[in-house]
């Protein structure tokens, strides 16, 4: 085994450690790419090695790019029957390709392979994904050029509930170098390479040029986020002690969630949007595609008004919130209670 490839394994198992064996049950998410091959091959030698105490592949076939598509099922089914690891595969239908509801392609994919996940997450499995270092600076430098929020700056997580990214601080190069080393085979979806999507852009691009004149900037862009992400979330805490914010549970759901209204509109626009951002969250369960700055800067205007007239804005999904003179105010409507 190549010390490359020995390392990628000493740091997933280093991660995983601290979980009871039980609990080790791992779904290894594979498109037939190099990330994503190598995460596999890892946790494989973890299972021999009873470091896990199961493994599952995982492969969702969106079925966008004909015999290609099919092929990198057929390579992925390979691999597991090859480490007789059971594979699980999901294939999208013709009307799921044909009705996308105005999202673009990659959204759509990233939304019904989440949701096929989500069924092996809810039986306890860990679900590991192959995102990488590169992967999470153009997310972040995404975020930044489209405008977000302190605390969204960052984009993925290592830990996302049952969600794991093991290697979000790793590399590219290194996952390359080791899987070369190993002699693995892998696919290359074609579309990796078409600058149609922005992501494309900046991954054969932008950040190329600029890693070209500053080696470490992608280390230094992950750095920047995560302090981001502490600091906005520090701020947030404390901010919802001071307005006074409480949320209404009927059983395990929020049904709404409330602040002072006063107290909010004292505060700088960045915490008082962090703020409203929390109480649309808080009760959406997910509904709130629509939560944009301006839609919240609508809310913020409203509440230092004085919330007179009462001010509601409804979000996507019939997530409302509601400005009125004693306070700001979330609910979902009849299809989210």
């Amino acid at each position: 085994m190549t010390n490359k490839f020995s390392d990628l394994i000493n740091l997933v198992e280093a991660k995983i450690c601290h979980f009871p064996m039980e609990k080790r049950m791992v779904t290894v998410a594979c498109s037939g790419g190099v990330d994503s091959t190598a995460l596999f091959a890892v946790f494989c030698e973890l299972l021999k090695a009873k470091k896990i105490f199961s493994l599952n592949m995982f492969h969702f076939n969106y079925g966008l790019r004909g015999e290609e598509s099919n092929g990198d099922e057929a390579f992925c089914r390979d691999l597991a029957s090859g480490a007789g690891v059971p594979f699980i595969s999901v294939r999208t239908t013709k009307e799921q390709r044909e009705t996308r509801l105005g999202e673009g392609v990659q959204e759509w994919a990233r939304r019904l392979r989440r949701q096929s996940l989500s069924q092996l997450a809810e039986e306890g499995q860990l679900i590991a994904l192959a995102h990488h270092a590169d992967d999470s600076a153009e997310t972040v430098f995404m975020r930044i050029m489209r405008g977000t929020s302190l605390a969204a700056m960052r984009g993925m997580t290592e830990w996302d509930g049952p969600w794991w990214r093991p290697w979000l601080r790793v590399p590219k190069t290194e996952i390359i170098a080791a899987a070369e080393e190993r002699g693995m085979l892998f696919r290359e979806d074609s579309t990796n390479e078409k600058l149609d999507y922005a992501r494309n852009v900046v991954r054969h691009r932008v950040l190329p040029e600029l890693l070209r004149l500053w080696p470490a900037g992608r280390e230094k862009l992950l750095d920047l986020a995560d302090d981001a992400h502490e600091v906005a979330s520090y701020a947030l805490i404390k901010a919802l002690e001071e307005t006074h914010f409480k949320s209404e549970k009927k059983g395990e759901a929020a049904v709404s969630a409330h602040c002072s209204r006063e107290r909010l509109s004292i505060l700088p626009d960045p915490i008082a949007l962090a703020v409203l951002a929390h109480l649309a969250q808080s009760t959406s369960a997910g509904g709130w595609k629509q939560l944009s700055r301006a839609n919240l800067l609508k809310v913020l205007t409203a509440a230092r008004a004085g919330g007179q007239p009462r001010f509601v804005l409804e979000l996507s999904k019939g997530l409302y919130l509601e400005a009125t003179p004693d306070r700001v105010r979330s609910f979902p409507g009849p299809g989210l209670t």
